[in-house]
């Protein structure tokens, strides 16, 4: 046990995915409360304190100003020595600014990846990058330590003098809970999704979970499934995730492939969709830090198919756990869904070595990293 700390875990609208690694810290014996956007429904559930502040993720200088200052109004309501570790590139920017001048605050933050202007080399994105390596330097004093997912990112950082040395470490991934994934599943249930979804379990089952942001590399894996059956492989394709306002390809694009790729639209039953399928592709040309619907495939024994990014190339080791794609090359994928499918033995490799590879990532390792992280801190 440690003594009383008190954590809070800063976060968008996706911050539920914190209540994991919020529950191991309250067997720390941390005070835990969590900041973000969500509805309360699922912390109320899991016995969490939970707080709402307005965010927007699109960049608006009136929205983001607001944002900054709801966020410095609850943290200046907070008890002294009090650690705010944030996620997600808005947040990690927001918390430094909202907690200048605060003494009772220390910040930590975790970069999840570079984002999406880094990712195409265009002119808005030249200056954008600019623009973001101004803020990063203005912030850096307020920043008591920042924890990077993959050692790219450590090393643009590093480069580019955006944080400290001694404050800064690469914990890779926000962790996995394996035991979540170790639980047997209701194969009644999974028998219904087979039946539902008109599967052919005489053929393999791809299975692709994501945002549909172009930049996931939607349309590639749309048009890889395309090429498949026109090679005469009618594999079963899944396509599951929410289409993202603005940043999504359109519902026309996706609805252009219905006849080779089944569009399942949001889902919460994840892991049975994936007990059902033999392999996870992720063909993203997006900055990740280290995608966690990698980590899930994984600890469910998929092979994968991914590209040789920041963070998906520390997750998948080509020829070992399953195979780097080249990025927008939806021929490339296609012949290696093809290769994976076809060759039965290896998959059973990649299979195996998946639920090898991914206890590298296992959510205890990084609850003892941060714990190590926040006594350096010091509070």
């Amino acid at each position: 046990m440690v003594r009383e700390t008190n954590l809070i875990f800063l976060g968008g609208e996706d911050v539920s995915s914190r209540i994991e690694i919020s529950k191991k810290f309250i067997k720390l014996g941390y005070n835990i409360n969590i900041i973000g956007t969500e509805k309360e429904d699922k912390f109320i559930q899991n016995s969490i304190d939970y707080e709402q502040y307005s965010f927007s993720r699109e960049f608006g200088a009136f929205s983001d100003i607001k944002s900054i200052l709801n966020l410095r109004k609850i943290l200046k309501e907070k008890e002294e020595n009090t650690i705010v570790h944030a996620f997600d590139t808005k947040p990690t920017i927001f918390l430094p600014l909202a907690s200048i001048g605060l003494k009772n605050i220390k910040v930590s933050r975790t970069i999840t990846g570079m984002g999406r202007i880094f990712t195409e080399d265009n002119l808005k994105n030249r200056l954008l990058t600019k623009v973001y390596n101004i803020v990063q330097k203005s912030i850096k004093p307020r920043v008591d330590f920042t924890i990077f997912q993959n050692d790219d990112d450590a090393k643009y950082f590093s480069q580019h003098n955006l944080s400290a040395e001694d404050k800064s470490k690469t914990i890779k991934s926000s962790g996995i809970d394996l035991q979540n994934f170790s639980t047997e599943i209701d194969k009644s249930r999974v028998e219904k999704l087979v039946e539902e979804l008109s599967i052919d379990k005489s053929q393999k089952t791809f299975i692709l979970v994501s945002r549909m942001v172009k930049q996931k590399g939607i349309l590639t894996y749309l048009k890889a499934a395309k090429l498949c059956y026109e090679e005469g492989y009618r594999y079963n394709f899944l396509l599951v995730g929410q289409l993202d306002t603005d940043e999504s390809i359109k519902l026309e694009e996706i609805e252009a492939y219905g006849d080779f790729v089944n569009y399942l639209g949001r889902r919460e039953d994840i892991k049975e969709l994936l007990s059902l399928s033999d392999i996870f592709v992720l063909p993203t040309y997006y900055r990740e830090g280290v995608p966690r619907v990698l980590l899930e495939a994984s600890a469910m024994g998929l092979g994968l198919i991914t590209t040789n990014m920041p963070g998906c190339k520390d997750v998948v080791t080509d020829e070992y756990n399953g195979k780097l794609m080249e990025i927008e090359n939806e021929k490339d994928l296609c012949s290696k869904m093809i290769y994976m499918a076809e060759n039965r033995d290896k998959l059973e490799i990649y299979q195996k070595n998946a639920k090898v590879k991914v206890e590298e990532f296992d959510l205890d390792r990084v609850v003892e990293n941060y714990h190590n992280v926040y006594k350096k801190i010091g509070v």
